[in-house]
């Protein structure tokens, strides 16, 4: 599978992501937190929904807008219109330049890829190629950690640990009566369950469960894209 990496160099506040995200669309904050600007090369129209509606002004050409969430055709931003007055909607990607003049191309990968990620988040399920970060949405915070550093980069060994109370009983024999009685005498906490992530550089490589939870074949997702502006 072809490896791809993300990088995004700008640093722009973004409004944070519902708890239900529509459907189709991919926001911003799901996989460049430090935010995204794009430059406006030709006049734009700003519509209300992603398929167009209501016109809602024209973007103001050579300015940078704020990305904020993608679908595969549209992009939602915040910019300016005639008179600098404040703006936001979807808008045609067309409109757009970035350094990166595959920049297109590579959202719509990102879209296709954010989608499926989430669906594996959902479902509480690990995929190889996913982040460290992704892992810890689906997992939580690991119980133990390892980390091994060599001329090719940096190797870590997550392990999510559950575990369960035991309860310990003996038989007592009462003295007086002979009879014979179930006694607590110590509680246990015993490995009920292990999960080993590990990751090369950032991304899940492999997985291993101590128990049966599903498809022996993992799930497996690109890596991020990386973008140059």
């Amino acid at each position: 599978m072809k490896t791809l990496a993300l990088l995004f160099l700008l640093v722009l506040p973004l409004t944070a992501m519902p708890e239900k995200p529509e459907k189709n669309v991919v926001y911003v904050e799901e996989f460049a937190p430090k935010g995204i600007k794009l430059k406006v090369e030709k006049p734009g129209w700003v519509y209300a929904t992603p398929k167009g509606g209501r016109k809602r002004g024209s973007l103001l050409t050579g300015i940078e807008v704020e990305l904020v969430s993608i679908t595969d055709k549209a992009y939602f931003v915040r910019g300016k219109k005639a008179g600098g007055i404040g703006v936001s909607g979807w808008v045609v990607p067309a409109a757009f330049s970035s350094k990166d003049p595959d920049f297109i191309k590579k959202l719509k990968k990102v879209h296709a890829r954010q989608l499926v990620v989430r669906d594996l988040i959902a479902k509480k399920q690990v995929a190889i190629g996913m982040t460290g970060a992704e892992v810890s949405q689906v997992l939580g915070k690991p119980t133990k950690t390892t980390a091994r550093r060599n001329a090719k980069g940096q190797t870590q060994v997550w392990e999510f640990i559950e575990y369960e109370k035991i309860k310990h009983y003996t038989n007592y024999q009462d003295p007086v009566t002979g009879g014979i009685y179930r006694r607590f005498s110590h509680t246990t906490r015993e490995e009920k369950s292990k999960t080993v992530i590990e990751l090369e550089n950032g991304y899940v490589t492999a997985t291993e469960v101590t128990e049966d939870n599903g498809p022996g074949k993992p799930a497996v997702v690109n890596h991020p894209i990386i973008f140059v502006w």
